[in-house]
């Protein structure tokens, strides 16, 4: 997920033709919601967010991510 729409070519970058389909760039706002099903995913890595957080909406945003992770997910 980013909320800008910059994204690296995989078909450029990788001899993996499987990794495209295994791959897909989702663009939203996190601060409106993340836009995945509860329980979607098994590792979620964040970094460079702290300035885009407003400090009101870190507790909305953990528990955003809290739910998108499947139980016993690993969170970086």
């Amino acid at each position: 997920l980013d909320i800008v729409s910059l994204h690296p070519d995989l078909a450029r970058l990788s001899k993996d033709k499987d990794l495209l389909k295994r791959v897909s760039w989702v663009q939203a706002n996190f601060l409106e919601g993340l836009p995945f099903a509860n329980d979607s995913f098994d590792f979620v890595h964040v970094k460079r967010i702290a300035r885009g957080v407003p400090e009101d909406k870190w507790d909305d945003l953990f528990e955003e991510i809290t739910r998108v992770m499947k139980p016993g997910a690993a969170f970086e």
